[in-house]
């Protein structure tokens, strides 16, 4: 008989011997097997002021209720914190076992601080494995959640996710590790000062994407966010300390656990027609299919009153700080629609376009205005878009984007062009034959530009909100948004332009403005 399975079949018994007097029904889809925790003190359940209680115990408490048929393992049995004894060997013991390791940072190594060493998770992995009841009972479900002690000692923060990459790969390497289900967790916030609040919230932005390259590669492996629950409770779930969760905290973390491992088991029913995957903790498809072509959407777990959704151009996917900061509004309910239109703003790529409007608002009730974004010459086709459909758009917003095509893609590749912009030669050649145009002297003559399509916007009274770069060569602000801003409010619409220290980059480094801006204006 397989070890594994005969393991499964005494941990079973158990279990179910355990708790005969409650009369737990096991039905099937409900034996989730042996579960390990890895991380820092939080996992071990230091400092939190719940002597009878702990993340593990907040989870048992949720599992058992919900009749799960499960166990714990790991190399140690420090801070029980309430959980019951079921047995005195390590096969028996089915509670007790973790590896949470107060003070570890994520690394194979150890470094020196303050004449004191610093130990990583990663240095004694593998004889975690031969240890306590890893020898016996290997793992079905891994969670983890560690880099709070990197975040406090400011250690090698840039390699940090490199290094939670290079533990992942560890485990998976392990002998007989087979193919277990990982939940790879945020960090709690940490607010001892601003240095280290800014750096978790660096830390765990690079999580979701460490998530998205391990399942290309056909690892089943999903995002769970501590950070969030927690910070928007943050007084009720942190102890005065500003690094530990308390019982509350425990308790707010074990739910984002279960509710995770519960969406991990329920049998995938697709909300639309396309390919799906996890993108950073939500459901996204590609290749939605439409009489007019294709879009891609990322869903919320719950929409928003009205369904409210963002548009977005080209890019997206590319830019980082584009995905988090959409994310947020993910979060609250919105959709985030990818759509493109043509890349030179010819009319033409309007009818992409169209096909997801229509099929989103006619058979899936989004609402009938949605709020769009761009950046760069994705805000071409959002203003041809934009202009043609002015009673559909709730609000614009654009980040360093192209508003002048005389600018970009013309530039100073255009002979006798009066710009300052590098251009593009390529791109230029491009815009000409979507237009038609037989010589650049006739293309100079344009005014297919966003500049010059604001008027039915203006009239539709849509507010825009501008990001630019004061130092950005490729769309220099005074031939792009300065030009933008002065036609829109010549026409009586509402503009606001920010000007940011930096070149042609994406992303603002706080992107409440542009969060607070769009739901602001999502009637």
């Amino acid at each position: 008989m397989n070890k594994r399975l005969m393991t499964a079949m005494m941990l079973s018994f158990s279990i179910v011997t355990a708790f005969a007097a409650e009369s737990i029904e096991l039905s099937a889809g409900k034996e989730l097997g042996a579960i390990w925790f890895i991380g820092d003190s939080i996992t071990q359940s230091n400092a939190d002021g719940d002597a009878k209680g702990s993340p593990r115990k907040s989870l048992y408490d949720l599992l058992n209720a919900k009749g799960y048929s499960f166990s714990y393992t790991g190399h140690h049995t420090r801070n029980v914190d309430g959980l019951p004894m079921s047995g005195n060997s390590p096969l028996d013991n089915l509670y007790h076992y973790h590896t949470g390791i107060s003070g570890y940072l994520i690394t194979k190594g150890s470094i020196q601080k303050r004449k004191r060493p610093l130990r990583g998770i990663g240095s004694g992995l593998s004889q975690y494995w031969k240890s306590g009841r890893l020898t016996l009972v290997k793992p079905d479900i891994i969670l983890i959640m560690i880099g709070t002690n990197d975040i406090g000692h400011a250690y090698e923060l840039a390699g940090a996710p490199a290094r939670l990459a290079t533990l992942l790969d560890d485990i998976y390497a392990l002998p007989g590790a087979g193919k277990p289900t990982i939940f790879l967790a945020s960090i709690p916030p940490n607010r001892r000062n601003e240095a280290d609040r800014s750096r978790v919230v660096l830390f765990n932005e690079s999580i979701p994407g460490i998530v998205d390259s391990y399942r290309t590669k056909g690892k089943k492996i999903f995002y769970v966010d501590q950070f969030t629950p927690i910070d928007k409770a943050y007084k009720k779930n942190m102890r005065g300390d500003n690094l530990h969760p308390n019982a509350s905290g425990n308790d707010t973390m074990a739910a984002q656990w279960f509710n995770a491992i519960e969406a991990s088991l329920k049998p995938e029913s697709a909300l639309f027609p396309g390919k799906r995957s996890d993108f950073r903790g939500y459901d996204r498809y590609d290749n939605v299919k439409t009489a007019k072509g294709d879009f891609s959407i990322v869903c919320p777990k719950n929409a928003a009153p009205g369904k409210p959704w963002l548009w977005r151009s080209l890019y997206w996917d590319a830019i980082k700080q584009f995905s988090n900061a959409d994310l947020q509004l993910v979060d609250q309910g919105y959709h985030v629609v990818l759509a493109h239109g043509d890349v030179s703003g010819h009319p033409r790529g309007n009818a992409n376009i169209d096909g997801a409007y229509d099929l989103l608002t006619q058979e899936y009730g989004f609402s009938k205005k949605c709020s769009m974004a761009s950046m760069s010459r994705g805000t071409l086709s959002l203003f041809r878009w934009a202009t043609e459909n002015p009673q559909k758009v709730e609000s614009i917003y654009v980040d360093n984007g192209v508003c002048n095509v005389l600018s970009w893609p013309a530039g100073k590749s255009v002979p006798g062009n009066k710009s300052s912009s590098s251009g593009n030669r390529k791109s230029w050649t491009l815009f000409k034959q979507a237009f038609g145009y037989a010589t650049d002297a006739e293309a100079l003559k344009t005014k297919e530009s966003p500049i010059d399509l604001l008027e039915p916007l203006a009239k539709a009274g849509v507010p825009i909100l501008m990001v630019c770069g004061s130092k950005d060569s490729a769309v220099p602000y005074e031939e792009n948004d300065a030009i933008m801003e002065q036609r829109y409010k010549a026409l009586g619409g509402s503009i606001e332009v920010i000007v940011e220290n930096k070149g042609h980059s994406h992303g603002m480094k706080d992107p409440t403005p542009v969060l607070e801006f769009i739901k602001k204006n999502t009637k």
